[in-house]
């Protein structure tokens, strides 16, 4: 069995209590040293570990990718949206009931809108940036999607009262596709079409570039707007196909 990881934190403790009485310790960090707590909305890298009351563990991703999703939206068990509720970068927090949850948050992601715009077709798209260091693909730097490319994509996709439905960060792994070839809704090929590599974006796709009147049961009505966040990982041009 692993070494428990809460000794060295329990002497810099202090025990929360929320109104939802979930009960969980806090490793400190002074505000002085924390750039960004994180709150409903950001994107979270998470790595975790779960186990029995008598120490037997459940599963864990230290020492592996993180696990990432998005804070407060549904996407993991409540108590986890609540555990992690204003969280710095590199602190520990851990949950004891009813499993006992040890978690680490290792990066917040948070939407900076930069540039957005609207397609003639009606797709609504906006640049995100990186908080709180905003950094800007520039032209020369840009590895731009084209038509024909294979994409690795990193998407959150909810509805537009904010009812989560997918999301490819919860598989830890991208979901590849090729630009402009009707591998996915024509509003994925319009929206991502001449995005730099390394770039975030919000797609917002009407009705009818996305699944139209039926909808794709059973998580997605009829007639209804998709609100995807995505990431473009990488790009192959059609010449550099990877074996």
């Amino acid at each position: 069995m692993l070494d428990s990881p809460f000794s060295k934190y329990e002497e810099i403790s202090k025990l929360v209590k929320n109104i939802d009485k979930i009960v969980f310790y806090i490793a400190d960090i002074a505000d002085s040293k924390c750039k960004l707590r994180s709150q409903t909305g950001d994107t979270l890298e998470q790595f975790y570990k779960l186990s029995k009351k008598d120490g037997q563990v459940v599963g864990s991703n230290f020492g592996q990718k993180p696990f990432t999703f998005v804070l407060g939206r549904g996407e993991v068990i409540s108590g986890m949206d609540i555990a992690m509720d204003g969280m710095c970068v590199g602190e520990q927090r851990k949950k004891n009931e009813p499993l006992h949850y040890f978690v680490e948050l290792k990066s917040i992601f948070r939407p900076n809108p930069g540039e957005k715009w609207i397609t003639d077709e009606g797709v609504h798209i906006i640049v995100g940036f990186i908080v709180p260091v905003t950094h800007e693909i520039s032209e020369d730097e840009c590895i731009k999607a084209e038509e024909g490319d294979t994409l690795y994509q990193q998407y959150t996709l909810h509805l537009e009262d904010g009812t989560f439905v997918d999301s490819s960060w919860s598989r830890n792994k991208p979901f590849i596709f090729k630009l402009r070839r009707n591998q996915v809704v024509a509003g994925m090929d319009i929206g991502m079409d001449g995005m730099c590599e390394g770039e975030r974006r919000k797609l917002i796709i009407p009705p009818e570039l996305g699944y139209g009147e039926k909808g794709r049961a059973p998580r997605i009505p009829g007639n209804a707007p998709l609100h995807f966040e995505v990431l473009l990982e990488k790009i192959i041009k059609p010449e550099k196909i990877e074996l």
